[in-house]
């Protein structure tokens, strides 16, 4: 058997398909967990935009909402901030709500046709039985 050397390691940050920069990977796992950050009923109409100098800046594309949004953010900000510093470790002071663009739809990949391994069988089983 053999050992693996050094040229096979790779760092285990590379291997998550995390960002490098700190900033950003804080960003990135609060964008997968987006849904525990501000509840089902405002997941689908916000998004993170960015975390900045201990501000997190949401965007909302809606702008009729924005309002009413602003108001029960300052309502609720002290069970998000104890949510973001408990689950993430991050230490933000404000919320700030800025219009922003919709996010673009994204479009599935067509599935990936594998072959049939059954059907390969069948055909080989048939073409040793003609030949």
């Amino acid at each position: 058997m053999r050992r693996p050397s050094s040229r096979d390691l790779v760092p285990l940050r590379e291997a998550s398909g995390l960002p490098a920069d700190p900033q950003a990977r804080i960003e990135a796992r609060l964008r997968h967990g987006w849904l525990l950050v501000v509840g089902p009923a405002l997941v689908k109409h916000t998004r993170l935009l960015r975390v900045s100098r201990g501000t997190l800046v949401v965007g909302c594309w809606q702008p009729r909402i924005i309002p009413s949004l602003r108001a029960s953010a300052q309502a609720v900000w002290p069970q998000v901030q104890e949510r973001l510093q408990r689950l993430w470790k991050l230490h933000v002071h404000a919320m700030e709500i800025v219009p922003c663009d919709p996010p673009e739809a994204e479009h599935p990949a067509p599935p990936r046709r594998e072959p049939d391994a059954f059907k390969a069988v069948l055909e080989l089983l048939r073409t040793r039985q003609k030949g």
